[in-house]
């Protein structure tokens, strides 16, 4: 019995139960955890906004895709006509008179080749 400490020998030493050491006030940490979520929450509403004006900058070039495909197809579907129309309006033509145009166009290049043009430029 010798070896034991006062305390153990002394049992109304501790009447009152010791509080511990690292024993706070509540209310400081929870004034830094709300804190903490308010910064945290601003953060997030931060991220939101930054989402929403991505996703309208999404929406926006989608749409403007979406136009000039529309364009681009418009414009295809036009030139489409176009060649078509053509194709039918020079099949109307006699071959002989598609030769006669290149055989003249061939003559009128070399003659301006050899002494420039045979009669002064045409307005039109």
């Amino acid at each position: 019995m010798l070896n034991q400490s006062t305390a153990d020998a002394h049992p109304f030493v501790h009447i009152l139960p010791e509080a511990p050491r690292d024993a706070h006030d509540p209310l400081p940490v929870m004034r830094r955890e709300m804190k903490l979520l308010l910064i945290e929450m601003n953060l997030l509403r931060v991220e939101v906004e930054q989402l929403r004006a991505m996703d309208e900058e999404a929406r926006k070039t989608k749409d403007f895709l979406s136009r000039s495909v529309d364009r681009v197809m418009e414009s295809r579907d036009r030139w489409k006509r176009e060649a078509e129309y053509l194709s039918a309006l020079i099949a109307q033509v006699p071959p002989w008179s598609l030769f006669w145009w290149r055989c003249r166009d061939a003559v009128k290049a070399w003659w301006t080749a050899l002494s420039g043009p045979p009669y002064p430029a045409s307005k039109h």
